[in-house]
């Protein structure tokens, strides 16, 4: 876990918690087994509380440490929340992220490839090299460059590319 995304932590802790609360938590070592229990469910308590009041104090939206995304980066959300993930969560969540990362991978490549049809006006169109064929369905003698990408992916990154709509061309 990097700093920044330690940071986060403590900074939420920080926000929903107070001077006391953090004396009872320095405290709950000190305790024997049946104390540290119950001291730790009040100390739970004492924070949901104090969560509940701060809201009902401040019903605007909280800057300081929660602070929001322009854009949201899922492949970035994804690599702050595997230090939290059991290996199978973990193993999920790699799954998803390589699967934003595709997706922006095909995006960049696309932008390429429109770029590339500035330069080589004979190049035809850009879907053109997706479908095979051009826009009157005939075939092409160049690449088909769908089916190159599809063979770089895994069977997973596959699975979820056809859920986002791509399965008409696998």
């Amino acid at each position: 876990m990097d700093s920044n995304e330690h940071n986060k932590v403590i900074a939420f802790d920080t926000l929903f918690s107070t001077n006391h609360i953090a004396m009872l938590k320095i405290m709950l070592p000190y305790m024997d087994n049946q104390t540290q229990k119950s001291l730790a469910v009040y100390i739970k308590f004492l924070e949901l509380n104090y969560t509940l009041d701060f809201y009902k104090k401040h019903p605007y939206p909280v800057c300081g440490c929660m602070e929001r995304e322009a854009s949201p980066d899922f492949i970035k959300l994804c690599g702050e929340l595997i230090p939290y993930c059991t290996e199978e969560e973990k193993k999920n969540l790699e799954q998803i992220r390589n699967v934003f990362q595709s997706m922006e991978m095909y995006k960049e490549m696309s932008k390429t490839m429109e770029m590339m049809k500035d330069f080589m006006p004979d190049m035809g169109n850009f879907s053109d090299l997706f479908s095979g064929g051009d826009s009157s369905g005939q075939e092409k003698g160049g690449p088909d460059v769908m089916n190159i990408l599809m063979n770089m992916m895994t069977p997973e990154q596959k699975e979820m590319f056809n859920l986002f709509g791509g399965n008409k061309h696998e």
